[in-house]
């Protein structure tokens, strides 16, 4: 059984608590930035009173305190930082906050869709036009402030453009991230369909025929038991061996998902059934009272085990079909049409089994050959199944030729039937 293992992501209250153990080293950091680059508080060109740095650092402490709710409300705390700076610039005019704009700025390119983040990033180009009216009030020379005026702009709008772009690229990275792990998740789910598909059809298989073989002899004991005590002795019998075979068949698919589980499992799988072995098959459905007749056309070409497992099964599921829906007094024939490229398999009833809906008419699921039909799906393979005009059920399926050096030896070969 295929394992797929992948990383877990980590719950929201552990992803919470890492953002706010990082917030408590990085939000100071950014205060104290703010406080060196866009106040008075630090580098002092002219006195400035107790009162007013205090103001500062606590308008600071503010703008780089609400950051805290960024990733929760995004957009809200970049709308207050442009309210804020706005406020400052009229209020305190020692005091040009831009950390916390450009941070908010950042996370909304991150975590919001374009079209928000780039009417963001017009706004923040708007705020800094307020900064860069600064220079009209600073620059002596009234023939110079026009280029400071717009070289201050140039430089904010350049900032911003670049956190802007940060976040965009963040926000595409999460997205492409997103994506696949989606379709990791959807191919993990195929993946594990797929495999409970291919189990349940061995399942049916291997489980489907002895049990069929096993009720058919069970009953057709029961209504000999007093009249014939040998024929009695020889259907149990029967019953026996169907079901050792069955346990051989389950052991062997148990050791196949072991062995595909992981090398840790151990064990080697059991041999699958190959053509070899349909003659054994045969044998069994005739012991259940089935007349079985098979015939061979054409040279028998080298197949692959896949191929040739589900040529067994092709046959093994039609059989049993005929024993469940038409009787055990029904007439078989088992055909192969060996072709250059493909076989032709083909499964015949009469349909005249003198028991339909007998005893093992309600172990039928319904299912088996949908089943069939993906497995030989799978390998390459086609199969149609329908009623006959003459009368009876036809199964035909067709299988391509693997090209390999072996050839497989099959009974009945050369094209003399092998009656049952």
């Amino acid at each position: 059984m295929t394992t797929v293992t992948g990383a877990v992501a980590p719950s929201a209250p552990a992803r919470a608590a890492r953002w706010w153990r990082h917030d408590l080293l990085l939000l100071p950091v950014l205060c104290l930035l703010d406080l060196f680059t866009a106040s008075s508080v630090v580098i002092q060109s002219e006195p400035v009173g107790p009162v007013r740095q205090w103001v500062q650092v606590l308008a600071a402490v503010l703008s780089i305190g609400a950051l805290w709710w960024r990733a929760r409300a995004p957009v809200a705390v970049f709308g207050f930082q442009c309210a804020h700076g706005v406020a400052m610039w009229f209020l305190v005019h020692d005091y040009r906050p831009w950390v916390g704009l450009i941070v908010a700025l950042y996370t909304v390119a991150a975590l919001r869709p374009l079209v928000v983040s780039a009417v963001a990033f017009a706004a923040a180009c708007a705020r800094s036009l307020l900064s860069a009216l600064d220079s009209f009030r600073v620059e002596p020379n009234p023939g110079a402030r026009a280029g400071e005026f717009v070289v201050t702009a140039l430089m904010f709008a350049l900032i911003y453009a670049a956190a802007w772009a940060a976040g965009s690229v963040v926000r595409r990275h999460r997205r492409r991230v997103a994506d696949l792990e989606r379709e990791r998740r959807l191919a993990r789910a195929e993946a594990v369909a797929l495999e409970r598909r291919r189990i349940a059809a061995e399942l049916h298989d291997v489980v489907s025929h002895s049990v069929t073989v096993m009720v058919l002899q069970a009953a057709g004991a029961a209504r000999i038991s007093a009249s014939d005590p040998e024929r009695t002795r020889e259907a149990l019998l029967h019953i026996q061996q169907a079901g050792q075979q069955a346990m051989a068949e389950l052991r062997r698919l148990l050791a196949v998902m072991r062995a595909e589980s992981g090398p840790a499992a151990g064990g080697e799988p059991g041999p699958q059934p190959r053509l070899d072995d349909i003659e054994v098959l045969l044998t069994s459905m005739r012991c259940a009272g089935l007349t079985v007749t098979m015939s061979v056309s054409g040279s028998p070409r080298p197949l692959d085990p896949s191929i040739e497992l589900a040529a067994y099964r092709t046959v093994q599921e039609s059989l049993t079909n005929t024993l469940k829906h038409v009787g055990r007094r029904a007439c078989a024939t088992v055909h192969f049409g060996w072709q250059e490229r493909v076989v032709l398999l083909r499964v015949d009833d009469d349909g005249t089994g003198g028991d339909p809906g007998g005893a093992a008419a309600g172990l039928s699921t319904g299912n088996g050959l949908v089943s069939l039909a993906e497995r030989l799906e799978r390998v390459g393979g086609r199969l149609v199944a329908g009623p006959r005009p003459e009368g009876g059920f036809r199964v035909s399926a067709t299988l391509p030729v693997a090209q390999r050096g072996d050839v497989v030896a099959v009974p009945g070969d050369g094209g003399v039937p092998a009656v049952g």
